[in-house]
């Protein structure tokens, strides 16, 4: 049950996330290199966020690091609300989406940390896999939530709704929540300084998954999904409007990367963490240049996401396996620190996800959407050697740490 209660301040936090993801780069000034940086603003400062809020939560204490972030995430989000009325410039818009990313740090970090004390090795894998279904779950429902606010308010508005929201939210979780664990010693180190030696070979694949989020967070701007797609997806489009569609399929993306982690999560305990990860860096791979290959062929994005998702399946193994990995290596006094690893390159990679897309849309006029899909390949491919590289070059042997300690 306390597990259970741990992911409360996630889910509240990602629903608000997601529909801001969507309205942000709908309502952003300027064009779309403006936009990828108003974007962009909020994953990079969540990167920051995550070395201040890791240390937090170990020295201050989980519950009173959360309730900060969210008190202050919640003034920050109304003022955005606020610039978005009086169209403010592109660069005050990005301060305040940079300030709620600093903040979502906050919570995030602390919701893993928690979810982490309140776990063992036997069981991480299914801990981590729950932590990682309600991230990407929650998420969709507010990107869903923000696309269907959009398609009804046309504007300002539908991000209003979505800042007193999470204003209102706030006390349900401040009150009932309970603390995890006691405070560290104030000489504890930072975050780099504690990192578990396995992390520096994972996190290559690690920062290529969340840049492909960040790329997949700005197709709103440039997606055209009924001039691309044909018959049923063409109907669907007509009877239910673009906006809401491109909200279900990102949405339907989402779940299925949930349910996976779940799945891996419990078979990353069973079957080992290293295995389980393995799997999913050949299952990313491979759905990315099948999805390449079917735009390249002429297929609408629904088509050929439908005809990725049991690849795209796969790749939900990495998650849940990396941050059992990371949680079981990690010294219980610094665990905050150490899983704040988990926000800092959630952060770089959505951020340069985001960027990246910005420059490829300006570039590709008339194709974008195949360019972001070429990039995301380029990115993937590039960081797996990377990683297989360092685990080479450094003899970074990463261990089934569950079969190690349980023995």
């Amino acid at each position: 049950m306390r597990i259970a209660a741990s992911y409360i301040p996630i889910f509240v936090a990602r629903i608000g996330s997601g529909a801001s993801a969507f309205l942000v780069v709908k309502l952003a000034s300027g064009g779309n290199l403006e936009a990828g940086v108003v974007l962009a603003s909020y994953p990079f400062l969540e990167a920051i966020g995550a070395l201040i809020a890791g240390r937090w939560s170990d020295t201050l204490g989980r519950k009173k690091t959360l309730v900060i972030g969210y008190v202050v995430r919640s003034v920050a989000m109304l003022l955005l609300a606020w610039a978005f009325y009086t169209r403010g410039t592109p660069w005050l818009e990005a301060l305040l989406n940079g300030v709620i990313g600093l903040t979502t740090a906050f919570i995030l970090t602390s919701s893993l940390a928690m979810a982490t004390d309140l776990t063992e090795v036997r069981n991480r894998g299914l801990g981590m896999g729950g932590f990682e279904f309600i991230n990407l779950a929650s998420y969709g429902v507010g990107y869903l939530l923000g696309s269907a606010l959009y398609s009804a308010l046309h504007g300002p508005s539908a991000y209003l709704v979505v800042a007193l929201f999470t204003a209102a939210a706030t006390p349900l979780f401040a009150k009932f929540l309970s603390e995890t664990r006691p405070a560290a010693p104030e000489e504890g180190r930072l975050l780099f300084s504690v990192l578990p030696p396995s992390a520096l070979a994972l996190l290559p694949v690690w920062f290529a998954l969340t840049s492909i989020i960040g790329m997949a967070m700005y197709a709103p701007r440039i997606l055209r999904v009924g001039d691309a797609s044909h018959g049923a997806v063409q109907h669907i489009v007509g009877r239910l409007g673009e906006n809401l569609v491109v909200g279900l399929l990102f949405i339907g993306a989402l779940a299925l990367l949930g349910a996976g982690a779940i799945i891996f999560g419990r078979l990353a305990d069973r079957w080992g963490r290293v295995k389980t990860f393995r799997l999913g860096l050949v299952g990313g791979l491979a759905a990315l240049a099948v999805l390449n290959a079917a735009l390249h062929t002429g297929l609408g994005p629904v088509e050929a996401i439908a005809v990725t998702a049991p690849l795209l399946f796969l790749t939900s193994a990495i998650g849940p396996s990396i941050l059992a990995l990371i949680g079981d290596e990690a010294d219980i006094r610094y665990r905050g620190t150490v899983m704040g690893i988990y926000s800092v390159v959630l952060g770089l990679g959505i951020g340069v996800g985001s960027l990246l897309s910005g420059m490829v849309a300006t570039v590709f006029h008339s194709s974008e959407i195949n360019g972001i899909a070429a990039a995301a390949l380029a990115v993937y491919a590039s960081m797996t050697a990377v990683h297989i590289a360092l685990s080479r070059t450094y003899n970074l042997a990463i261990r089934e740490t569950a079969a190690i300690r349980a023995g």
